[in-house]
């Protein structure tokens, strides 16, 4: 009706508004935590949230790996998705020797075992180098056997692990002492017992990675000499899979190259925590780790210098007739580059 004012209702209260709004502030928090009581019991009765793809990987106790024990120290393996077990072994050399015999399902391998293997197999992947070093291999000797220079070694006894970059050191420092194999005699010693056969007397000399090398200094005190070689090798240390295992489990490799990756800078940015766990790992003092650490350069890559590493090896090998053969393998064959495609691209320098 024309002229007739419009009938509101009744005007809510400020009070009214409160207590609805705490009533419905209480109705929501009740829903939420009923909704994570049973998410909880869920998770109680079932499966946990993320599962870990458990793998195996055996690793050389060495310097060397020194980012695979500070990765699955501060939890990188598991924070991609990896159960890592790491079971180590005295050498690269051993560690790939398990990887053949189904023990493990990645292994770390210097440049020699990867070329000596290389004439037997072909079934086995290098998917990542992670370190590597121009002071891995030291000529530790005896003062009282009469060694001063890399000449005095003629006619001595000689510590080396045959097959590992121990033996192609030694090979290397000869002929920079303008000597050869068949001028020392050479005997055959793993890794870990070097030092201690140096200090028994049962060789006058050793060719020996850290921290042994440190170690048989420390055994000798004022009777040992370090024989200086010079950057007459680069040692390389790198990550192995069987081929199989590489094709079945490309995001496998990726992810546990992230863990690598993730080590790496945390080594690069923590010195000082990174040492202190490389002293608790190995059980030594702080002053022998942190004395050897700027020997070594930790970082992924797949370059170039490394095939070019292999073949100068395997000529050694073919030369020395260490390996039955006389045709270089073609190393590039030896490489899968798909787990770095995908962490580190831009650190593939191998020309494809």
């Amino acid at each position: 009706m024309i002229g007739k004012k419009e009938t509101k209702g009744p005007a809510s209260h400020p009070r009214e508004n409160k207590r609805f709004s705490i009533r419905a502030a209480a109705i929501s928090a009740v829903l939420i935590l009923v909704a994570g009581s049973c998410f909880l019991v869920s998770c109680w009765q079932g499966e946990p949230p993320e599962i870990k793809e458990k793998i195996r990987l055996g690793a050389s106790k060495a310097f060397m790996s020194i980012p695979v024990f500070v990765a699955k120290k501060k939890g990188y393996f598991a924070k991609e998705g990896l159960d890592v077990e790491v079971k180590e072994y005295g050498s690269g050399k051993m560690a790939t020797q398990a990887l053949f015999a189904g023990e493990v399902d990645i292994s770390t391998v210097a440049d020699v075992p990867v070329v000596f293997n290389s004439f037997k197999r072909d079934d086995f992947r290098v998917f990542a180098t992670f370190t590597h070093s121009y002071s891995l291999v030291r000529i530790i000797a005896r003062k009282d056997c009469g060694i001063r220079t890399g000449a005095d070694m003629k006619g001595k006894k000689v510590g080396a692990n045959r097959g590992t970059s121990s033996h192609y050191y030694l090979g290397a420092f000869l002929i920079h002492s303008r000597l050869s194999f068949s001028e020392v005699e050479i005997i055959d010693i793993k890794t870990p017992d070097m030092a201690d056969a140096l200090k028994n007397n049962k060789v006058d000399a050793i060719s020996v990675w850290q921290p042994y090398s440190q170690k048989a200094m420390k055994l000798l005190g004022d009777n040992a000499i370090e024989l200086p070689g010079g950057n007459i090798f680069r040692a390389t240390f790198n990550f192995a899979a069987m081929k199989s295992f590489a094709k079945e489990h490309p995001k496998t490799l990726k992810r546990f190259l992230g863990a690598i990756d993730r080590a790496g800078t945390f080594i690069k940015k923590n010195r000082e925590e990174a040492q202190d766990i490389i002293a608790e790992v190995f059980k030594l003092d702080k002053d022998t780790v942190s004395a050897a650490w700027d020997d070594f350069t930790f970082e992924l890559s797949l370059d170039q210098a490394l095939l070019v590493s292999w073949d100068d090896i395997a000529r050694w090998a073919i030369q020395n007739r260490f390996v039955d053969g006389k045709t270089l393998p073609n190393y590039f064959k030896l490489i899968d580059t798909n787990a770095m495609d995908a962490v580190q691209p831009e650190a593939i320098t191998i020309i494809r």
